[in-house]
C-alpha cells in the first residue's frame, strides 16, 4: 500500500464569522452564545430569535403577494389619469377608520350624483364594513406588522374610488369587499396568546387569499381605465372578454377566502382547547404542589406546637424561680432606701435655672392669659345677634365636638367670617374652653389670644415670639417642681436673652416631652391671622410648624385648637382638609338681637370640657389594662 501524505480537505465557508462563533465558542466565553432560541438568518446577516425566523418563512409568501399588490396599488395611481381620486382621499396604505371615512364619503357621492346600480351597493357596503370591522381589525392583529392590515385597507379604498368612476360590475365588486370581512366575522375566531406553527400558516394563506382576490379586482379596473395610451387597446379588449363572465371569478374567489378562513377558524379553536388544556394541567399541578405545601405546614406546625409546649413550661418554671428572687430583693431593696434617706439630704437643688428664672427670661406672667379670657368675656356681652349665633355654631359643631371628645391626638383649625375683631365668637368659644379645662385637675390647657397683643409699642408679646414665651411659661406655671431644666446651660440662657427663635422652640420642645403619656395637654392659638402680616408672618409660620410637628410626634394626647376671625393664607396650609372648620360669613346688617346669657356657654363649655376629660381618661385606663 502506497504511502503518502494525508491532504487536508479544504472547507469553504458561508461566513466565517458565524462559522466561528457556532463551532468554536460556547458558554464559558459568555452565557449568552449557548443559546437555543436564536439562530443565525442569512437573509439580515444577523442573529435573530427562531421564532421570527420561522416566521418570516412561513409569512414569506403572503409578503411576496402584499409586496405584488402594494405594487399593482401604485401603479394604478401613478396612470389613473382621473383626479376626481384625491377628493375621496384615497391612498395606498391606510387605517379601517379612514376606510370607514372614505366609503362614507363615497356612498354620498352616489346618492348626490345618482349614480344607478352603485347607490345601494355602497350603502350595502358600508354597513358591513361598520358590523365587521371589530371582528376583522381582531383578524388583522393575529398578522406579524401592521403593514399587512394598511396595504389591505388601502386596497379596499383604492378599489372604491375605481369602482364608482367606471361603474363596470360595481354591485359585484362592492358585494364582494363587505363580503370580505364578513366573512373573517362569520369564522368566529377564538383569538387566544397561544398561536401554533400551523395557525400562522393558515392565517398567512388567508391573508394572501384576500390579497389575490383584491389585486384581481383592481387588475381588472386597471385594464378597464379610460385614458390609458399604447397598450391600452388591447387591455380593454382583454377587459371587454372578461365582461359580466368576471362577477363569477369574484364569486369563486370569494369561496376560496371561506375555506382561508374556516381552515384558520379550525386551527385557533384547536390552539384553544391546547390553551384551556395547559391552563388546566398547570391548576392541577399548582393543586399537587399546595396540598403537598398543606401536609408539610401540618406536620411542621405539630413539631412546633410541642416546642411551644415545652417553653412553656421552662418558662413558667424560671417564673417562679424570679418571684421566689424577686420576694428576697424587695427586702434588700427597703434596707437600701432606708440607708440612702439617712445619709443623703433631701433638699439637693436641681441642676439648671430655676422656673422663676425663666419667667425672668420670657418676659411675661401666667396671670396675663387670665386677664385676657375675662377681657375676651367682657367683649362678648356687646356681641351682636350675627356674632352669637357664629358663636353658637362654633360651640356645637360636630368637628369641634369630635375634637374635644377624641381619644386620641388631633389638630383643629377653625376660621370664621367675623372679619377684623379681635375679640371674636371663636375668641369667646376658645377661652370658654380654656377655663373649663383649667379647672380639671387631669388636663393641662394653654392659650393665647393674638387679636389682644398687636401693639408692637406697648407689648411685648406683639409677635409669634411673645405668644411661644407666654406658652411657656403658662406650661411651667401647671407643675414647676415636675420639670428638669438640666438642659437649659449657660449659652441656652444667653440665646434666650435675646428671644432667639431656635432657643424658645427647643425650650418649649424640651418641657413638652417630659410631660407623662397619661397627660392631656391643649393648646389654644386664637385670632392667628393677627399674626401673618408682613413684618410677623416669617416667625408665625417658623413657631407653628415647631409646635404641629411636636403634637404628631407626641407620646401622649396632644390636642391643638388654632382659630381665625378672617382668611388665614399660611398657617392655615399645615392643617390637613379634615382638620379645617369653615364658619358663614357674618352678616353685618343683622342687628336682630336676643336674650343672652354667658352662663349658658359656660355651661355648654364645661359639659364638653368633661366629655373631652372622661373620653381621653376612659381610652388611658383601658391603655393601663391592655399593659
Amino acid at each position: 500500500m502506497a504511502s503518502g501524505r494525508i491532504l487536508t480537505p479544504q472547507i469553504r465557508l458561508s461566513n466565517p464569522a458565524v462559522e466561528f462563533m457556532d463551532n468554536r465558542l460556547d458558554n464559558n466565553f459568555h452565557p449568552s452564545l449557548l443559546n437555543p432560541d436564536v439562530q443565525y438568518d442569512p437573509e439580515v446577516d444577523n442573529y435573530r430569535p427562531r421564532e421570527a425566523i420561522t416566521q418570516g418563512q412561513i409569512y414569506r409568501e403572503a409578503t411576496e403577494e402584499r409586496d405584488a399588490f402594494f405594487a399593482a396599488m401604485q401603479v394604478f395611481r401613478d396612470e389613473d389619469r382621473v383626479k376626481s381620486r384625491n377628493d375621496l382621499g384615497v391612498t395606498a396604505k391606510a387605517e379601517w377608520e379612514e376606510l370607514l371615512d372614505v366609503a362614507n364619503r363615497a356612498q354620498y357621492n352616489a346618492d348626490v350624483n345618482a349614480i344607478k346600480g352603485a347607490s345601494g351597493a355602497i350603502r350595502n357596503l358600508t354597513r358591513k364594513l361598520g358590523e365587521s370591522g371589530p371582528a376583522f381589525k381582531g383578524w388583522l392583529q393575529m398578522l406579524p406588522e401592521d403593514a399587512y392590515g394598511s396595504i389591505i385597507c388601502g386596497g379596499f379604498t383604492i378599489i372604491i374610488d375605481a369602482a364608482i368612476r367606471q361603474r363596470e360590475l360595481c354591485q359585484e365588486v362592492f358585494n364582494a369587499l363587505g363580503e370580505i370581512p364578513e366573512v373573517i366575522r362569520g369564522a368566529e375566531f377564538s383569538f387566544t396568546e397561544y398561536k401554533s406553527e400551523e395557525l400562522h400558516k393558515r392565517v398567512a394563506k388567508l391573508y394572501q387569499t384576500i390579497t389575490e382576490t383584491l389585486r384581481g379586482i383592481l387588475d381588472f379596473y386597471k385594464e378597464r381605465a379610460p385614458g390609458r395610451h399604447k397598450r391600452g387597446v388591447r387591455n380593454a379588449i382583454k377587459a371587454i372578454a372578461k365582461g359580466p363572465n368576471y362577477g363569477q371569478e369574484i364569486e369563486l374567489n370569494l369561496n376560496r377566502v371561506k375555506d382561508r378562513a374556516n381552515a384558520v377558524k379550525d386551527e385557533a379553536d384547536r390552539c384553544m382547547h391546547r390553551r384551556v388544556g395547559d391552563i388546566q394541567n398547570a391548576q392541577d399541578f399548582q393543586n399537587l404542589q399546595a396540598a403537598q405545601i398543606k401536609n408539610t405546614v401540618t406536620e411542621s406546625l405539630n413539631v412546633h406546637q410541642k416546642f411551644y409546649a415545652d417553653f412553656q413550661y421552662r418558662f413558667k418554671c424560671q417564673e417562679l424561680r424570679w418571684k421566689e428572687s424577686e420576694a428576697s430583693n424587695n427586702a434588700l431593696r427597703a434596707e437600701i432606701r432606708d440607708l440612702r434617706r439617712a445619709v443623703t439630704p433631701t433638699n439637693i437643688p436641681k441642676q439648671g435655672p430655676s422656673p422663676r428664672k425663666i419667667y425672668q427670661l420670657m418676659s411675661t406672667s401666667p396671670e396675663i392669659v387670665s386677664q385676657d379670657m375675662e377681657e375676651v368675656l367682657r367683649d362678648a356681652q356687646r356681641f351682636s345677634a350675627g356674632l352669637q349665633t357664629q358663636a353658637g355654631e362654633f360651640m356645637d359643631s360636630p368637628k369641634l365636638r369630635n375634637w374635644l371628645t377624641s381619644p386620641y391626638s388631633c389638630n383643629l383649625f377653625a376660621q370664621g367670617g367675623s372679619g377684623d375683631e379681635k375679640a371674636s365668637p371663636l375668641s369667646f368659644v376658645a377661652s370658654l374652653l380654656s377655663q373649663s379645662l383649667d379647672a380639671s385637675q387631669e388636663a393641662i390647657s394653654l392659650s393665647f389670644y393674638c387679636g389682644l397683643h398687636t401693639n408692637v409699642y406697648r407689648d411685648s408679646l406683639s409677635n409669634a415670639q411673645g405668644m411661644l414665651r407666654s406658652l411657656i411659661a403658662q406650661l411651667l406655671s401647671k407643675k414647676p417642681h415636675d420639670f428638669d431644666l438640666e438642659f437649659v446651660d449657660r449659652k441656652f440662657i444667653q440665646a434666650l436673652e435675646t428671644s432667639d427663635l431656635g432657643a424658645l422652640c427647643d425650650l418649649f420642645e424640651g418641657l413638652v416631652n417630659q410631660l407623662p403619656p397619661s397627660a392631656a395637654f391643649f393648646i389654644t392659638i386664637d385670632g392667628i391671622s393677627f399674626y401673618e402680616t408682613k413684618d410677623r408672618v416669617q416667625t408665625t409660620c417658623a413657631i407653628m410648624s415647631r409646635i404641629i410637628d411636636i403634637a404628631d410626634r407626641s407620646h401622649f394626647v396632644f390636642k391643638l385648637l388654632v382659630t381665625s376671625p378672617g382668611a388665614s393664607k399660611y398657617v392655615s396650609q399645615g392643617f390637613a382638609k379634615d382638620q379645617f372648620l369653615w364658619l358663614p360669613d357674618v352678616d353685618p346688617e343683622d342687628d336682630d338681637a336676643f336674650e343672652y346669657n354667658v352662663g349658658v356657654f359656660k355651661e355648654r363649655a364645661g359639659n364638653q370640657a368633661r366629655m373631652a376629660q372622661k373620653s381621653i381618661m376612659r381610652t388611658d385606663s383601658e391603655l393601663r389594662e391592655g399593659y
